[in-house]
């Protein structure tokens, strides 16, 4: 009798076990679900462009990487990120001869790679 008793202890902690991986599977495919929901934006090589900043006082010349959907104001930051001192100063930008709108995306202010944008410290 007593290894009957074994074998039932033994088959019941078995079937806890199984039960136990049973819901540890479950939890590994819904973290695998979860992470299939978050995308990652993905982009062609034609989507990024480089633009050049450059002041009217000859004091900035950088080029900058930026994708043609992101908002003029994202690529500003860019810039003021490398020159903060820019942040006191009321600026204007020019694409083209054409004033840049800053909440347009860099296609809707139709600058192209390699543009030049000018940059205009307003007193």
């Amino acid at each position: 009798m007593n290894n009957n008793n074994e074998i039932k202890k033994l088959k019941d902690e078995i079937n806890s076990l199984k039960y136990q991986l049973n819901i540890k599977d479950k939890e590994i495919n819904d973290l695998r679900n979860k992470s299939n929901v978050i995308e990652i934006p993905k982009y062609k090589i034609d989507d990024i462009i480089v633009i050049t900043f450059q002041a009217s006082d000859s004091s900035v010349n950088y080029g900058i990487k930026c994708i043609k959907d992101e908002t003029f104001a994202e690529v500003e930051e860019k810039l003021y990120k490398r020159y903060n001192d820019l942040r006191n100063t009321n600026n204007m930008f020019t694409a083209n001869a054409k004033p840049v709108l800053r909440f347009k995306t860099i296609n809707e202010n139709n600058i192209k790679d390699g543009d030049i944008i000018q940059l205009f410290k307003l007193e």
